[in-house]
């Protein structure tokens, strides 16, 4: 292979790195899933999948996305190199102009096939584009805060697809809700995992500010709130699937333990990063249990 060629390949993966190209693809397949199973009756799968403004959707939010996590590298170079040398030593491959210029590029692409869709939809991914922008650039350093906009923007895309069918759906909103508390969970242990890198560029996050007790506090808050969600599923879906029933009390009973587990693995991050692997295999075994609403 040349020289030139590895290079481009290099860069390419480093890109695929910058993007977190798993969450796209997961937040992708959770909106083909909640098109195909829960907006739209899964016996007519093929009609659903030959809507083209379907995939300009998907495609849109992809791009954004996509952007959203090369902005936010951008502004976290300094406080990744700490937290995750090696995987940042390698995204840097990326040149910084190149990064922005593929962030301007993303977030055009974008809009321009949103338009194919329609004027409010370029409308919804130009103010998406500029919360990610807003939060990366600004809010990420308001305590607490940043943590709750954090987990919104993540799931702002998930209600793209419902915006789009104007289906109401209680249960799919209470259930998307109850992956935010989920979210946010994960957020804290993600904060206690990097905790170094905060502490040194001066990032207000919860445990920074906090401590052992305001962090035990805050996964408590979470918990009683995606307790409340889970009954609104119950409320909203029932007869629920008895697989999904048991997927929101294993969850719940996780959200319990953590409050009190990650309190005490404060400034031990080796021990808390096998909880946030955790949390992402919750999220993804969630997202997956869609079609079971």
């Amino acid at each position: 292979m040349k020289r030139a060629t590895r290079l481009l390949l290099l860069k390419t993966l480093a890109l695929f790195s910058v993007v977190r190209w798993w969450n796209i693809v997961l937040l992708i397949a959770a909106q083909y899933l909640t098109a195909i199973f829960v907006l739209n009756d899964p016996a007519h799968f093929l009609n659903t999948i030959a809507d083209p403004l379907l995939h300009f959707l998907v495609l849109s939010t992809g791009l954004v996305v996509a952007s959203g996590f090369i902005i936010n590298n951008f502004y976290d170079k300094e406080k990744d190199l700490v937290n995750r040398p090696k995987q940042t030593a390698f995204e840097l491959m990326l040149s910084q102009p190149t990064a922005l210029n593929l962030y301007l590029l993303f977030n055009l692409l974008a809009l321009v096939i949103s338009a194919g869709i329609s004027f409010r939809a370029v409308l919804f991914f130009t103010a998406y584009a500029l919360s990610l922008w807003l939060y990366s650039h600004k809010v990420k350093k308001l305590p607490v805060v940043a943590n709750v906009i954090k987990a919104l923007l993540t799931f702002v895309p998930f209600f793209a697809v419902f915006i789009y069918y104007k289906i109401p759906h209680w249960g799919l909103a209470s259930y998307a809700f109850f992956l935010f508390t989920l979210e946010l969970g994960r957020a804290l242990v993600k904060d206690v995992v990097f905790l170094k890198g905060d502490v040194i560029y001066n990032y207000p996050t919860v445990p920074v500010l906090t401590g052992r007790m305001g962090l035990k506090r805050h996964l408590m808050a979470i918990n009683l709130s995606g307790w409340a969600f889970v009954f609104a599923i119950f409320y909203h879906s029932l007869p629920l699937s008895p697989l999904l029933a048991s997927y929101l009390l294993c969850c719940m009973l996780l959200q319990s333990m953590t409050a009190v587990m990650l309190s005490r693995w404060l400034g031990k991050p080796q021990k808390a990063y096998w909880l946030h692997n955790l949390y992402k295999a919750i999220l993804i075994v969630g997202i997956g249990l869609l079609p079971f609403l």
